[in-house]
């Protein structure tokens, strides 16, 4: 019995003494917490990182941004530069955004170097991915605004514009593998005056940049593609007053959304759309406050049909032109019309396929204003 226990003991004890034989301590780590890519000359990449360090004194703690750029043959030959650049353990595990700089994603298959992130255990696979405007490392460069890192401001800017609907949530590990029946699209980001602003979303064919839209044509981009999260906010010209310009908008959250998407193929063997959306809305902001009369209710919901439908016909104009199938349409086609889906060159096919789009409209809450 005594040998029992002691044995029991003795095993109790090395399971307690051991320790993980891979942990790798953060205080060991110099972590980056934005990275970017571009290109370079003679088929190289440039690659520019943020270290986000936190400094403490006695008036309190402050954080700090330390830049780095490498000119390299690949995305895991620059982690060895920037090794031997950083003091300390160089660490991408907790990046919160990936910028590809404009140049990069218009005249390079992205997809390459994205590559050791899927291979390596310890990858930031959640970290944010946009396309910067220009160069990304013009945006790293920037290091802070106001108290917070160049990083940490990137990262939420991006967070509060998906929570509104306005750009998609894309990160590392969504964007493999690619779906060859759907085109992916990316925040596209502009510096304004040293400060980063998201100007809209950037529209891929494949894995190249084909085209972009602005902000408020982004919004109507996801609410047809079925994207919409719990806030979208649209403000829309609803009439053309010379006298005075604040008369003429009016502003809608779009409290329900339902839409639906149909393939059909005609006699000849060509595929066409049809795009339906439908919308719950509440008034924001109306400063013709006539809104109690019913007639003036339905022309303003008339009214507003026709700016959204106006504005959806605009954005799936901009998307066969970018050659971007957004919506998935060849996904469709290869799933209930295999047959056809083999004769179609899609990339011929796709700019052509005619859409027909409709939208109808309820306002369901005009405020308390009488």
């Amino acid at each position: 019995m005594r040998h029992a226990i002691r044995a029991a003991a003795l095993i109790f004890l090395a399971l307690a003494a051991s320790g993980c034989w891979d942990q790798q301590l953060l205080k060991d780590e110099r972590n980056i917490s934005i990275g970017g890519i571009d290109t370079a000359s003679k088929g190289l990449i440039r690659a520019t990182v943020s270290i986000r360090d936190i400094l403490v004194s006695e008036s309190g703690s402050k954080d700090t941004s330390e830049v780095h750029s490498v000119v390299a043959r690949s995305t895991d030959h620059a982690r060895e530069l920037l090794d031997e650049e950083v003091s300390g353990q160089y660490s991408s595990a907790k990046m919160r955004v990936l910028l590809l700089g404009e140049g990069m994603v218009r005249t390079r298959d992205i997809m390459p170097y994205l590559d050791v992130y899927y291979r390596d255990p310890r990858s930031p696979l959640n970290a944010r991915v946009a396309v910067a405007q220009g160069k990304a490392q013009d945006f790293i460069q920037v290091k802070m605004i106001g108290p917070k890192t160049i990083g940490l401001h990137v990262d939420d800017l991006l967070k509060s514009l998906e929570l509104q609907s306005q750009v998609p949530r894309v990160t590392i590990q969504t964007l493999h593998p690619l779906d060859r029946g759907f085109d992916f699209s990316l925040p596209y980001l502009k510096l304004k005056e040293g400060v980063p602003k998201v100007e809209g979303i950037a529209l891929f064919n494949g894995v190249h940049m084909t085209g972009k839209l602005n902000l408020d044509r982004s919004k109507v981009y996801m609410l047809l593609a079925g994207e919409k999260s719990k806030n979208l906010r649209l403000t829309l010209k609803i009439q053309d007053d010379d006298k005075d310009e604040g008369y003429n908008y009016t502003t809608i959250d779009i409290l329900k959304a339902r839409r639906k998407l149909k393939i059909h193929v005609d006699k000849g063997g060509r595929p066409r759309v049809a795009l339906n959306v439908k919308l719950r809305v509440s008034v924001i902001e109306d400063p013709s406050n006539h809104l109690y009369k019913k007639e003036v209710l339905h022309n303003l919901e008339k009214t507003l049909i026709e700016r959204l439908t106006k504005e959806a016909d605009s954005v799936v104009a901009t998307m066969q032109e970018a050659r971007h199938d957004g919506f998935g349409i060849a996904r469709r086609i290869m799933s209930f019309y295999p047959n056809l889906w083999r004769k179609l060159d899609w990339k011929e096919v796709y700019p052509s396929i005619p859409f027909d789009v409709s939208v109808s409209l309820d306002v369901i809450n005009t405020g308390i204003i009488r």
